[in-house]
């Protein structure tokens, strides 16, 4: 028998801006946002720190702890599936990551490119594409001095009960939250990206355990809470099913 989805997640509209944050509902607005954060000297890093929310569906504190030798081979070459370590996670679990999208790809060649040719914690025997493989993949810049981005400590409830306390990147929370409520997502946040990896992914058809999977949730329940109901799609699945009956003569 198949498993039944919860169905109380249709009864209201998702109140954006009230702990969940607004996803993007087309492929056109997820491309503006691309575009607006592209503006600037730091353009292509905020360009490839958006791909990594809602390409790889993950949170913004893991991005910020990635390091260079996490996505790309000491070849140089880029990774298509890395692993997202346990100690910068809010569940304190490991998981895979993906970079697959072509897109996606090519923003964080970009980046590294850019990296590359402005000197910022480059490699000295030219490994990993040129970057110092252990240094964060995501800087700041301050005039035209690069920086590691600044963290600070906050604790976590794991699903186990357990406190944990992780480092906390708030500026590219900042950032992004700015990037995106610039390009009209008025509610939009770095969950933004998980929320539509998911809800995409679910309206595509895609079994929930694969969603589960990429988001790296335990529970089912949980990518449940992420995927935004898409009422029009169930509409119109109702009307099909029931196409072919004719109403009973009264």
């Amino acid at each position: 028998m198949p498993k039944l989805r919860p169905t109380r997640r249709l009864l209201a509209e998702p109140e954006h801006g009230r702990g969940k944050a607004q996803i993007v509902d087309r492929p056109g607005q997820l491309a503006h946002i691309l575009w607006a954060a592209s503006r600037g000297d730091l353009g292509h890093r905020n360009v490839a720190v958006i791909w990594m929310l809602f390409g790889s569906g993950m949170r913004v504190n893991e991005v910020a702890h990635l390091l260079v030798s996490d996505v790309f081979y000491s070849d140089g070459q880029l990774k298509e599936v890395f692993s997202i370590r346990g100690r910068t996670t809010k569940t304190d679990q490991h998981r895979p990551g993906f970079i697959l999208a072509r897109q996606h790809r090519e923003a964080l060649i970009a980046w590294r490119d850019q990296r590359v040719a402005e000197v910022a914690f480059t490699s000295q025997d030219g490994s990993y594409g040129g970057l110092d493989g252990d240094s964060y993949l995501f800087l700041g810049k301050r005039g035209k001095t690069w920086r590691r981005l600044a963290f600070n400590d906050k604790k976590y409830k794991t699903s186990s009960g357990a406190v944990v306390t992780t480092k906390v990147c708030g500026s590219l929370e900042n950032l992004v939250r700015e990037l995106l409520k610039g390009a009209g997502l008025t509610y939009g946040s770095s969950h933004s990206g998980r929320r539509t990896l998911a809800t995409w992914l679910d309206r595509k058809g895609y079994d929930l355990e694969l969603i589960q999977l990429i988001l790296g949730h335990r529970n089912p329940d949980m990518t449940l809470e992420y995927i935004d109901p898409d009422l029009p799609r169930i509409k119109a699945a109702f009307q099909s099913v029931w196409k072919g009956v004719k109403p009973a003569k009264m």
